[in-house]
């Protein structure tokens, strides 16, 4: 077996002296892992009155993400991640909500592009996908930068022109992108080449929790720009011509727009990113970070979306589809929705983790 298959651990790095995690930090991972996807199903928000949901929050998710971080830090990459996998396997095993979701959003993605997959595949396909998502817990909390160094190292290049073309227009450019690969350390990278590049993100309800993540994202280089109050922070950069990254994936808003067919089903997607292309002319630059199966990864550019005066915020809401479409095909193990993306109620619940 290769020493970069997944789920194992190289030769080299059994010959190694490291420091085994022990019962408890494997505890804290699970924990950790639990937690992010329960937050990011939105999962505390639906039964627990507010007060108590605040101290549920506090208690059960700092101090596990605290200690995730450390462990992550610590450990050597590979064996960090074979950790990683082991937690995923647990709670593939026990989240059967998670589980079924994620099997129905596979299938979803299949049939559209005339594939049947069997019950027993979809869920070998689920149980990767949760792997991956514990890949990705890892590095969001062992990168917390990159530099050039790390970027030669880890990180291939596709189709950059399609981003130098977008900037040689001498405006802001709107990145959209989705829960996909890697897309924190997508805008790290973006970051480290030099790009003045603001970031819109989601923040979390517990003040502790939110300025641990919000250190980490600082330090990459990012300018955060708060859900809620966005618009005119992505304005502004955009004036500055700055690069402005938006999730493209999902609806946050409590004031839907009508539903659009995303792999052949009516899904909402949000109109932000489009509207906002429409209203200041910026090009839009569908770009997503996918990881390879030697854990490196690639950093993929869509051929920029350039505004018309004739053309409407839905046409740009459909090419922005497109792009997502292309690419989580591509990359569906990749895609992470612990919850069924098509049932339209849930789609205001907003993701919660890192």
């Amino acid at each position: 077996m290769s020493s970069r298959t997944q789920g194992g651990i190289s030769n080299s790095l059994v010959t190694k002296e490291i420091h085994l995690p022990t019962l408890y930090e494997v505890g804290i991972e699970m924990t950790c892992f639990s937690n992010a996807v329960k937050l990011f199903r939105g999962h505390y928000t639906r039964d627990v009155p507010v007060r108590q949901n605040r101290t549920l929050i506090f208690m059960s998710t700092y101090t596990s993400y605290r200690l995730a971080q450390l462990v992550s830090q610590r450990l050597p990459r590979r064996f960090a991640y074979w950790v990683g996998l082991r937690i995923a396997d647990r709670f593939f095993a026990r989240d059967q909500q998670g589980r079924r979701a994620v099997m129905s959003n596979l299938s979803r993605i299949l049939e559209s592009q005339g594939t049947h997959a069997s019950e027993e595949s979809l869920r070998q396909m689920a149980r990767r996908n949760f792997q991956y998502f514990g890949k990705y817990l890892v590095d969001f909390f062992r990168f917390s930068r990159f530099q050039l160094k790390d970027v030669h190292r880890l990180v291939s290049m596709e189709h950059l022109e399609y981003l130098e073309e977008a900037e040689r227009l001498g405006q802001g450019v709107v990145l959209i992108t989705a829960h996909l690969g890697n897309w924190e350390l997508g805008a790290a990278i973006l970051s480290s080449l030099g790009r003045r590049l603001s970031a819109v993100y989601f923040p979390q309800r517990a003040s502790k929790i939110n300025e641990l993540f919000q250190k980490h994202r600082s330090q990459r280089g990012i300018h955060l720009i708060p859900f809620g109050h966005a618009a005119r922070g992505v304005l502004k950069a955009l004036k500055n011509k700055e690069h402005v990254a938006m999730l493209a994936d999902r609806d946050y808003t409590t004031h839907h727009d009508e539903p659009i067919l995303f792999f052949g089903r009516p899904a909402r997607l949000p109109s932000g990113p489009a509207r906002i292309a429409i209203k200041t002319g910026c090009p839009v630059v569908p770009t997503f970070l996918v990881r390879q199966e030697d854990d490196t990864f690639r950093l993929r550019f869509h051929p920029p979306i350039i505004p018309t005066p004739k053309m409407s915020v839905e046409q740009m809401r459909l090419r922005v589809r497109d792009a997502l479409e292309s690419e989580i095909a591509r990359n569906p193990l990749q895609w992470f929705m612990f919850d069924d993306f098509w049932e339209l109620r849930n789609h205001h619940e907003p993701s919660r983790n890192p």
